[in-house]
């Protein structure tokens, strides 16, 4: 019993010890035309003023929703292990372009 309370705050402890990892991560932000919008991907790709191509996973596909291709948009994301993984994303209005 006292191994297997060893072993399950050992895991405790290295979920703790990744998710300050990913807590860590400094956010950043991608704005410019949504070229691209894949559902089954969960994935927006953004086109930025100087023509470089951002592409986020979103973490909460719904948020696919806010904005449609050929629109200006915003996505807040961090990247790990390579991959762009999105918090929020938002139509962008003309003011805040």
């Amino acid at each position: 019993m006292k191994k297997m309370m060893m072993v399950a705050a050992m895991i405790v402890l290295v979920a703790l010890s990744l998710h300050m990892v990913a807590v860590a991560q400094e956010q950043q932000k991608v704005k410019g035309k949504v070229t691209k919008i894949d559902i089954a991907t969960k994935s927006v790709t953004i086109k930025t003023k100087s023509g470089s191509e951002v592409t986020v996973v979103m973490e909460d596909a719904s948020m696919l929703s806010k904005v449609k291709e050929d629109e200006k948009g915003e996505a807040t994301y961090v990247t790990v292990e390579g991959k762009n993984i999105g918090s929020r994303l938002r139509k962008l209005t003309e003011g805040c372009q």
